[in-house]
C-alpha cells in the first residue's frame, strides 16, 4: 500500500525524534533540516535510517540510493519514498 507524504513524514520525524532528537533536545529540526550537517545522525544514524525506511514503508534501497540527496533531510526522505513507491 502507497502511503501518502504526510503520514511518510510523519513517521520518519517520529522515529527520528525517539532514536536522535533526544540527544539535542533544544534543536528545532525543520523537514527541510540537514540531517548530517546538524549532527542530529551520524554515519551508523543515517544507516538506521536506512534500515527504518525499508522497513516501514517497503521499499528495496539499493547501495547507490543511499545518498545524502535521498536520506540528508526528512524531506528527502519522503521524496525519495514517494518515487520508491510509485516506480
Amino acid at each position: 500500500m502507497t502511503q501518502s507524504s504526510d503520514q511518510v513524514r510523519m513517521k520518519m520525524r517520529a522515529f527520528i525524534d525517539e532514536n536522535f532528537l533526544y540527544l539535542q533536545p533544544d534543536l528545532d529540526l525543520g523537514d527541510d533540516g540537514d540531517l548530517l550537517a546538524l549532527g542530529v545522525v551520524d554515519s551508523l544514524g543515517f544507516l538506521e535510517l536506512v534500515e527504518e525506511v525499508q522497513s516501514l514503508f517497503g521499499v528495496t534501497v539499493e547501495d547507490v540510493e543511499v545518498t545524502e540527496e535521498n536520506f540528508g533531510s526528512i524531506d528527502a526522505i519522503v521524496s525519495f519514498v514517494q518515487r520508491k513507491s510509485s516506480g
